[in-house]
Formats: C-alpha cells, sequence, structure tokens
C-alpha cells in the first residue's frame, strides 16, 4: 500500500480550511441585514442620532456645521439602516457615508422637495368667437387657493406649486372653464371663453380685483355695459355718465346734465379717462349727454372712495373707461335710430386672428329736422358728432399693439336779417354767430410681456380741447356802414408718454409702478376783435387783439407705486405711493401722495375696509353757469395759486350672506385746500386776462355715509341706494362770505336712487329708474336798494338838485343762501327684441320724467305786478319773486336697434 506524502495532507487540510472559511463568511454575506423601526416627531438632529446609536451598534462622526434644516418626522417600520438614513436625510443639507460601524455626516446642498417648487402660469383671456381681451375675469386655482383676475388688457399671472394643478377660469355672462394639469414648469395657457348670454351668478374667488366688494378698495365700483345699456334716460339715449349718477355718492348737478359732483366734489375734480387719456370735455348738448358711445365702450370702472396710485391729478374721482378692441374672427355691427341721433358700430377683422378693427359713429340731426321749419331770415341750428376708432394687432402672444382715436365736437350757428326802409334807400343789419367746440384724443399702446411675472404697457397719446366762436354784424342805415368781427379762442392741448407694470413675485405680492410725463399748453381766452366804419364823414379801421399771448406752457412729471399684498389669510392691503412734479411760469410743485387701503375677511359673508387717500390737482375749470358751457375754461396753478388737495378717509362693511344679493354701507370724511371760488359780486364774462384776481383759494370739507343693497342675479336684478351727506366751503376772513363758512352749491342733504330691470323672456324686458334728492342751494338776492348820486349836468333836463338813480344794488347775507325744492323723477323703458335671419331687432320705448315732476333747472328773482288800491288812485308796484325754469317735462321716445 501506498503512503500519502505528508505534504500532500498538509497541502490539503489548508486548502479544506480556507474554503470552508470562505463559504463562511459568504453565507454571512448573504445575510439579510438587521431591520429597525423609527418613530419620530419634530426630532432634532441630536435627538436622531441618539436614537439610532441606542437602536443600532453604529456610531456617528460630523463636524460642527452639519446642521439640519426642519426638524426631522419619522414614521417608519421594520427598514434598513440606509433606508431610515435615506429618509431622514432626503431634504436636509446633509449627506451621509458607512464606514464600518461608523457614520460619517458632510455637509451638502437639499434637494427640494416636491411641490416645493414654484411655477408661474400667464396668458390672455379672450372672447372665444371675438378674440377681445376680457378684462377683470377670474382666475383661481383650488389645490393652493390663490387667486387672481386679467388687467386692463386681459392678461393674467399666478405663482403656484409644481404637482397636479386644477386651475378655474370664469367671468361675468361666460361659461366657465376648468383645467386640470400637472404642473411641471412655467406656462403660457390663454384661454378662450363662450359667452352664454345669462346673467346667472358668477363667485368672485380672486381677491385681486380692482373693484366690488372683494377689492381693497373702498368707492370703487364696476358699472356693467347691461346697465348701461338698459337704464331709461333723456330721448332714449343710453349714457354712460347718466348711468353713473345712479351710484351712491354721486350727484348730477343741474337736472338732466351729464355732469358728475361726487362726494361734494366738482366736475372738474373728476379724471375722466378714455383708454387711458384723460378727456377734459365729456358733455354733448350743453352737458345733457356725454361723449361716450355705449356700443364703443367694454368696461367702465368709477373709484370715489380710495385711489390706486397709478392715478392722479384729481381729488373727487376716476372713471376708467376702456373701449372695444373688435372681433379678430367676423364682421359684425349695430345700427340704432332715434329720435335725437342716430348710430353706427362696425368691427371685424383686418388680418384674420392678427388684426381687428372697431369704429362707432354717432350723429344728432337736430339741425336738419328743424332746418325747414324756420324763415330765411332767422336760423338757428345745432348739431355734435362722435368718432370712435381703434386697431388691434397681435404680433405674438408676447407683443400687441392698439391705436385709439376718438374725436367730436358741437356746432351752435345763428344767424338773424333785419331789413327797413324803401325800396330806394334800404336800411339792414345782419348778425352771425357759430360756437363749436370737441376733443380730439390719439393714443398708441404697446402691450409687452416681457416674462411670465412681468408685464408692461407703453403709451403715447395727445389730446386737445378746443372751443372756437366767432361773431359778426354788419349795420347799414342810409350811407353808414360799419362791420363788427369778434373771434374768441380757448382750449388745451396734451402729449404725454407713460409706462406702466404689473409685476406678480409671488402669490403674495400684486405690485403695479411706472410713471408718465405730460406737456401741457393752456390757451385760457384769445379774443380778437375787428371794427370796420365807413360813412361819409368818417373813415374808421380798428383792430383789437385780447391776451393774444395768453397761452400758458407746463409740464407734468409723475411716478407711482402699489403693492397689493397678503398680510394674512384674512387680512389684504393696498399700499401705494404717488409722486407728481408740475412745472409752471417758472415754478415747481412737489407732492408726495400716500394712498392705503385695507380689507378684512371677518367672515365668508362679512367684510370691512378701510382707507386714507391723498390727491393733489394741478388744472381747474373755471366756470359761472349753472351748467356745462362751452366757454368754461381750463387753467392751470400758476405762480400765484397753489395745487389744490385733498384728503379722504372711509370705512365699509360689505354683507354677501343673502344669495344673489349685496349690502354695504361706506362712511367718509373728506378735506380739501386750495379750493378755487369766484369772489363776491364777481362773473366770468369777457376777457380772462385777470381772472387770476377774480378768484380766491379757501378750504372745503365734505362728509356723508352711502348705503346700497343690489340684486345681481335672476329676472329681477338692480339696486337701491341712499346718501346722507353734507358739503361746504370756507374762505379766508374778509373774502369770500367774509371768512364764514357756507354750504357748496351742490350740497343735497338726503339722495335716494332706485333701478330695477325685469327680464319676462328673450323677447321683452323693462326697466324703471327713480331718483330723489333734496334741494340744492343758489344764491339770490331777497332785497335790492338802490344807489344814488346828485344829477349831473348834461344827464337829463332835470334840476340839478334833483337826485339820479344810478344803479340796483343787490343785497345777499351770505353766498348759498337758498335752499331750493327737492328733485325727483321716474323713468321707465321698456325693449321688444326679435331674432331675425341675420341679427337681432330691438324697439326701445321710453318715457323720461313719466309724471311731469316740475323739478327747476334755473331759477331766478323776477318782478311781478301788484295794484294797491288807495282812496282816488291805484298804484301798481313790482314786488319780487322767484320764478324756476324747468327744461325737462315728461318725453317720449322711440329707439330701433338692429345688431348683425
Amino acid at each position: 500500500m501506498i503512503q500519502p506524502c505528508p505534504h500532500f495532507q498538509l497541502v490539503r487540510k489548508f486548502f479544506l480550511t480556507s474554503w470552508m472559511l470562505w463559504f463562511g463568511l459568504q453565507l454571512c454575506a448573504q445575510q439579510p441585514p438587521k431591520k429597525i423601526s423609527v418613530q419620530l416627531r419634530d426630532a432634532t438632529l441630536i435627538e436622531f442620532i441618539q436614537f439610532i446609536e441606542r437602536t443600532t451598534d453604529y456610531s456617528f462622526i460630523y463636524n460642527e456645521d452639519v446642521t439640519i434644516g426642519d426638524n426631522i418626522t419619522l414614521n417608519l417600520n421594520n427598514k434598513t439602516l440606509e433606508e431610515v438614513l435615506d429618509e431622514a436625510f432626503a431634504y436636509q443639507p446633509i449627506s451621509y457615508k458607512i464606514s464600518g460601524k461608523h457614520i460619517l455626516l458632510q455637509k451638502a446642498k437639499p434637494k427640494p422637495k416636491p411641490g416645493s417648487r414654484k411655477y408661474t402660469i400667464s396668458g390672455y383671456i379672450t372672447d372665444r368667437q371675438s378674440q377681445e381681451t376680457l378684462i377683470g375675469a377670474n382666475v383661481f386655482e383650488t389645490r393652493s387657493s390663490n387667486g387672481t383676475t386679467t388687467n386692463a388688457y386681459g392678461f393674467y399671472t399666478i405663482t403656484l406649486p409644481e404637482g397636479e394643478t386644477r386651475i378655474g377660469f370664469s367671468y361675468l355672462g361666460y361659461d366657465s372653464q376648468v383645467c386640470s394639469f400637472a404642473l411641471r414648469g412655467d406656462t403660457v395657457l390663454n384661454i378662450r371663453l363662450s359667452s352664454d348670454n345669462r346673467l346667472e351668478e358668477v363667485l368672485i374667488l380672486s381677491d385681486r380685483v380692482e373693484a366690488g366688494l372683494m377689492s381693497t378698495h373702498t368707492g370703487a365700483l364696476d358699472i356693467p355695459l347691461s346697465h348701461i345699456k338698459n337704464t331709461p334716460t333723456i330721448l332714449g339715449e343710453a349714457d354712460v355718465m347718466k348711468t353713473i349718477q345712479l351710484m351712491p355718492g354721486v350727484q348730477s348737478g343741474v337736472e338732466g346734465s351729464a355732469g358728475l359732483y361726487i362726494r361734494g366734489g366738482s366736475p372738474d375734480q373728476n379724471l375722466i379717462l378714455l383708454d387711458g387719456a384723460p378727456v377734459y370735455s365729456v358733455d354733448h348738448v350743453l352737458g345733457f349727454f356725454s361723449i361716450f358711445t355705449p356700443e364703443a365702450v367694454k368696461k367702465v370702472t368709477l373709484f370715489k372712495g380710495s385711489f390706486p396710485a397709478r392715478f392722479g391729478g384729481r381729488l373727487s374721482s376716476v372713471v376708467d373707461v376702456r373701449t372695444n378692441d373688435g372681433d379678430m374672427n367676423t364682421y359684425h355691427g349695430t345700427l340704432s335710430i332715434g329720435l335725437l341721433t342716430s348710430k353706427l358700430n362696425l368691427e371685424g377683422p383686418i388680418i384674420k386672428g392678427k388684426t381687428s378693427f372697431n369704429v362707432s359713429l354717432r350723429r344728432s340731426y337736430l339741425d336738419l329736422v328743424t332746418r325747414p321749419f324756420m324763415s330765411d331770415d332767422n336760423i338757428l341750428g345745432y348739431y355734435f358728432y362722435d368718432i370712435n376708432a381703434k386697431v388691434n394687432h397681435k404680433f405674438s402672444d408676447k407683443n400687441r399693439i392698439y391705436l385709439s382715436l376718438y374725436h367730436g365736437k358741437d356746432f351752435f350757428d345763428s344767424e338773424s336779417k333785419n331789413e327797413w326802409g324803401g325800396s330806394e334807400n334800404t336800411s339792414w343789419d345782419n348778425y352771425n354767430m357759430d360756437l363749436q367746440w370737441g376733443n380730439t384724443i390719439a393714443s398708441f399702446r404697446w402691450n409687452n410681456i416681457i416674462n411670465n411675472k412681468l408685464f408692461s404697457n407703453t403709451t403715447i397719446s395727445y389730446n386737445q380741447y378746443k372751443m372756437a366762436a366767432n361773431a359778426k354784424s354788419e349795420l347799414r342805415y342810409g350811407t353808414f356802414d360799419e362791420k363788427y368781427r369778434t373771434n374768441y379762442n380757448s382750449g388745451i392741448r396734451d402729449w404725454s408718454a407713460q409706462i406702466d407694470f404689473d409685476y406678480t413675485p409671488n402669490p403674495r405680492h400684486h405690485i403695479k409702478f411706472g410713471g408718465s410725463y405730460t406737456n401741457h399748453s393752456f390757451k385760457p381766452e384769445v379774443v380778437t376783435t375787428k371794427i370796420s366804419t365807413v360813412d361819409e364823414e368818417s373813415k374808421l379801421d380798428s383792430t383789437y387783439n385780447a391776451n393774444s399771448n395768453s397761452r400758458i406752457k407746463a409740464w407734468e412729471l409723475s411716478a407711482y407705486m402699489e403693492d397689493n399684498v397678503d398680510l394674512t389669510p384674512r387680512l389684504r392691503a393696498n399700499v401705494g405711493l404717488h409722486l407728481s412734479s408740475f412745472h409752471v411760469q417758472g415754478k415747481s410743485y412737489f407732492s408726495v401722495q400716500p394712498r392705503l387701503s385695507a380689507r378684512y375677511q371677518l367672515d365668508k359673508d362679512v367684510i370691512l375696509k378701510a382707507s386714507y387717500s391723498q390727491m393733489n390737482q394741478h388744472i381747474n375749470l373755471l366756470t359761472s353757469a349753472p351748467i356745462s358751457m362751452p366757454t368754461d375754461l381750463w387753467v392751470p396753478v400758476t405762480r400765484n395759486l397753489k395745487p389744490m388737495l385733498s384728503r379722504q378717509y372711509a370705512l365699509g362693511t360689505y354683507y354677501t350672506g343673502a344669495k344673489g344679493w349685496e349690502f354695504s354701507v361706506e362712511g367718509y370724511y373728506k378735506d380739501m385746500d386750495n379750493i378755487l371760488e369766484y369772489k363776491d359780486a364777481t362773473r366770468f364774462i369777457g376777457s380772462s386776462a385777470s381772472w387770476e384776481e377774480k378768484v380766491e383759494m379757501g378750504k372745503g370739507r365734505s362728509f356723508g355715509v352711502e348705503f346700497m343693497a343690489q340684486r345681481t342675479v335672476g329676472k329681477t336684478t338692480g339696486w337701491l341706494n341712499y346718501t346722507l351727506a353734507k358739503s361746504d366751503r370756507k374762505f379766508a376772513k374778509g373774502g369770500i362770505n367774509n371768512g364764514e363758512r357756507f354750504p357748496y352749491k351742490y350740497d343735497r342733504r338726503h339722495h335716494v336712487n332706485l333701478v330695477v330691470n325685469h327680464k319676462f323672456n328673450d323677447r321683452i324686458d323693462v326697466s324703471g329708474s327713480w331718483f330723489f334728492a333734496s334741494g340744492a342751494t343758489t344764491t339770490i338776492a331777497r332785497e335790492v336798494t338802490g344807489a344814488i348820486r346828485p344829477h349831473t349836468p348834461g344827464w337829463a333836463p332835470i334840476e340839478t338838485s334833483d337826485p339820479e338813480v344810478i344803479k340796483e344794488q343787490e343785497y345777499v347775507e351770505h353766498r348759498n343762501n337758498f335752499r331750493l325744492p327737492p328733485s325727483h323723477r321716474l323713468n321707465v323703458g321698456i325693449n321688444f327684441h326679435k331674432k331675425t335671419k341675420h341679427g337681432m331687432r330691438t324697439w326701445n320705448v321710453s318715457l323720461y320724467n313719466v309724471y311731469n315732476a316740475m323739478t327747476p333747472t334755473f331759477v331766478h328773482r323776477s318782478y311781478r305786478p301788484v295794484t294797491i288800491y288807495n282812496e282816488g288812485a291805484n298804484e301798481v308796484v313790482y314786488r319780487p319773486v322767484l320764478k324756476k325754469l324747468t327744461l325737462l317735462p315728461c318725453i317720449p321716445s322711440v329707439t330701433y336697434t338692429y345688431k348683425f
């Protein structure tokens, strides 16, 4: 038998032992790692480390700069150490490495949590059919409860957390739309809403609206176009300004006029904007109609309490009127024929989907109707016209341009002829006068989306108001011949440039900022008179120029910033600052105007608001007539007259708990400095060379409470409001009214408006409005005396010692000493609609002043003869009486409208 080699046995044992050792190690390596469970809540880093070290046999190594951002909360069962560490440090500024029984921690960049990143959604909201931009459309995201609205150009931007998003879009009169998608980056989302032609309730979910209950501003109202078109007015002429007069805190001044007297202010204290450009004269027919054609208007917003910082230059209100852009897809229009005017509106694409136009024309024809009934010797004529035109071009989703034009004029002319004498020696006189006034406004705007959070609008505009009166007469008597000619001109012209930015850095802030420059050219009054006389004995030719160099140059620079900010989930504020500088006649006026308004959501149905606004005004309208006249003068502040200043405080409570109803109560107090009034016994007649000497600066104040209840949905809608207010003026002692406080001309203690609209069906709807106002004030002399002096020889064939009465002297105890009777009026209208093959036909029948209330338009003093019976003779004496003149009795009207 062969014996094995001892060395071989040794080698075999070595390999066998090595193989068994390797196999054992492999078995150990394949065993599952130890599992642990962790339940920690808001644990610090030290607490987490101590737990792991107690639960396992591992220890940690780290430096002092290793920290965590948020405390650690874990609820893990049966997890490995690596899984626990991955979960604990997933979004912390920490990285780890396991070496043996040691865990090495190092400082690192944290990974963002899912949903912690935010992205911005932006775009335009337009009408699906016409692509007309929708102003103030609502945008609301349900997951984060964030909302916003479109700006004045239909653009919106909203920043939301990444992840699943459900965002809704709504607008009054349109079907709502909801979009659901996964938000993974910045997104451009342009929305087209379809019109449903129903006035159903739209829940305003966004708190970024400019006006209404949910806005931060007090006294801010959107005036729906349906209200403007349905409110019955004189001769069936729907009118923007007449509808605004039915809002709380607003008065019309003289009965039937389109003037706005808001919270104790005068018409020139209202900033009226047409597509961002100021309008200086908004009146037709001596103030009984305004220049705004409803068919051209897209949106009207009134600010009368707190004012956004971007507005400046007036004390009492801002009326922001935006016009239609035009349909980009189809052609259509409206033709309307009434008793006073006819109107035509056309819109459609120039380049389909890219460029559109909108044109509105209106003309009155009172002159054409009355001219055949006048003789050639006495002719009287009046008419007015309006032209609104707009072109809108879309270069891309980020760039759009708009070109807007308004031109309107009033024309009045009068001519009379008289002849006497025989055929061989005829004598005659001719008189002719024509008066025309109006506005020309042109603006160019460029909208640019700089990025998804920043939007800009650049505007260049031209604005001119001009009045011209020409009078000429010729008298021939035998060989005597005299010719007289007078030209009277007045006006104001502006060139301006403005840039505005909308910036939304995050959902809590909506920031607006920008600036503007305006170059003013005032021509208060230029009078040129020429007289030519020729007879057998003398020849005269003279020319007289008054104030031919009266043009006043001025420039104005302004800047602003405002932030609509969420302070808490219930409290939102609008904080703003408006800066302005006005330079005239070598002197500069600089002003800082803070604006602050806040809204607090007490609960889901009750809202509280408060505001403070400071406003400056650098131009004034000089007027001495109770109604708007074309001879009223726009004049700037001068080196002697300071800018007007107002400070307004307002509080409001609003309730929406009753379905379909809105209730509000607002109180305000406003004080004003440097208010201009004509001095006692002064009237603006003739040359304005010394107009500065005819006026005096003083103080004014107004305060009141406004109540409003509004029904917003259903077949019957409308509103009822009541205003209790007081307004007065005070000047330096020895000046107007000897320094005593006196009531403002349009101080009315009580004012009530009721408007009701009811839709029977798609074919018939009716509307009615009723108002009541306590009487305004006027100044009337209660007594008259005669100023006498000794007779001057040569004046009359009487003895020198006899006295001569040379002038009557009126005695007035104080300014605005007489309170006029209350005013009230009822207007009704009914519409008959019929759908035709090519459009919609509407007949409107209206009745203005239904029960013929003889509300005074003017009041004046007259004399009534009274016979006194004495023994032997009767004596007739004239006693003073007050007489009223009513210009607007009961007036029926019929209007035909065809939409095609």
